[in-house]
């Protein structure tokens, strides 16, 4: 019969070592990841301000044959961005 500490070490590595970052506090769970999803998200929200500033610059007949309306733009771009997620 095995012991849980010879079924733990059977585990693959990269199995164990998620189960360590699980149990760590909120506080300290890689705060490199953290900052990267803070600047990934930063940049959404640049890139969206962006697209709606271009939209806003277009004629309303540009956007009627393209289907959009004016008060719809920011659904459309949020929409966009959430396809890119």
């Amino acid at each position: 019969m095995t012991d849980l500490t010879t079924a733990c070490s059977a585990m693959p590595r990269s199995l164990r070592q998620q189960d360590r970052r699980a149990n760590r506090p909120a506080g300290q769970r890689d705060p490199i990841r953290m900052a990267a999803r803070m600047m990934s998200w930063i940049w959404v929200q640049l890139r969206r301000r962006e697209i709606i500033r271009t939209l806003d610059r277009v004629d309303d007949r540009l956007l009627r044959d393209a289907g959009i309306e004016r008060g719809g733009i920011e659904d459309l771009v949020d929409a966009l961005i959430a396809r890119w997620r």
